[in-house]
């Protein structure tokens, strides 16, 4: 199965930007061989399938998660945010920040941004977010919409947190199913797409359009033609004065002359103004 599943990398490097590493490998290899015994086929078969299809390399997409994620990943990047970067964008004039999670998966991360934001804007009531969240999985992005999740998505929250911003979830007769629903007050400021962020047309209509972007667990999955690309086309949609986040480990793939770091967190980067 070995060649045939070079065949499908190749597909996957060109329509989605993924490298070819190990990890990465194994997932791939992971979700070829559910869709194969869904479709009662041999592996190596659906690898042709998949290769020469583009409606079923989505679908196999959908099967492929680059990782786990949960509320309030890297805790102190959130400090940072509520510290340093809200007051900062705040105090330039920029009373509605738009934030972008560019690789969302199943709304963790988004919900954070917003989250973080109402925790800050006490100091600035004027102020209001607006959190806008990608992903390529449509399944990835239902998930994302229904705000609900169990208990591993919410190791990192605090007990006041979950008091203030979730709901205990509850099943077919009312009583709790152990799942916590992100309130509503926060759920309506985040808007989901689905976006491939390869495609090029994407790009063309967000220029200069956003005051913070979160590209966080995304580069370090990309061949390095692509994520380099990605790093080009995230500063071009940043503002003037605007702030690219990414994962820790992730700041040697940021290469691009216009972003300088922030001092106290090598993991933030910011656009001149």
């Amino acid at each position: 199965m070995n060649a045939a599943l070079k065949n499908i990398e190749a597909a996957l490097t060109e329509h989605y930007g993924w490298s070819s590493s190990p990890a990465l490998r194994e997932k791939i290899g992971a979700a070829v061989e559910v869709k194969a015994e869904r479709l009662r086929v041999a592996p190596e078969e659906y690898c042709r399938l998949a290769a020469s299809s583009f409606s079923e390399m989505l679908a196999l997409v959908e099967e492929v998660s680059l990782g786990e994620t949960w509320f309030f990943r890297e805790p102190h990047q959130f400090d940072y945010l509520r510290d340093v970067i809200f007051p900062s964008l705040i105090e330039s004039g920029v009373e509605r920040p738009r934030i972008w999670s560019a690789a969302c998966s199943t709304g963790e991360e988004a919900y954070s941004l917003a989250i973080a934001f109402e925790q800050f804007v006490p100091s600035y009531p004027q102020a209001q977010a607006e959190v806008f969240a990608t992903d390529v999985r449509n399944r990835a992005l239902m998930d994302a919409s229904q705000a609900r999740y169990k208990e591993d998505s919410l190791r990192e929250v605090s007990p006041q947190t979950l008091g203030r911003y979730f709901e205990r979830g509850t099943n077919s007769t009312g009583g709790p199913d152990g799942t916590h629903v992100v309130i509503a007050d926060v759920r309506r400021r985040v808007t989901f797409r689905r976006v491939n962020l390869l495609e090029r047309a994407y790009w063309k209509s967000i220029p200069n359009r956003f005051d913070l972007i979160v590209c966080s667990n995304l580069l370090t999955f990309l061949s390095n033609t692509a994520a380099r690309q990605m790093v080009t086309n995230l500063t071009n949609s940043l503002r003037e004065g605007g702030y690219l986040m990414v994962a820790p480990g992730e700041e040697s793939l940021v290469v691009f002359p216009q972003l300088t770091h922030a001092k106290e967190q090598l993991s933030f980067f910011q656009k001149p103004g």
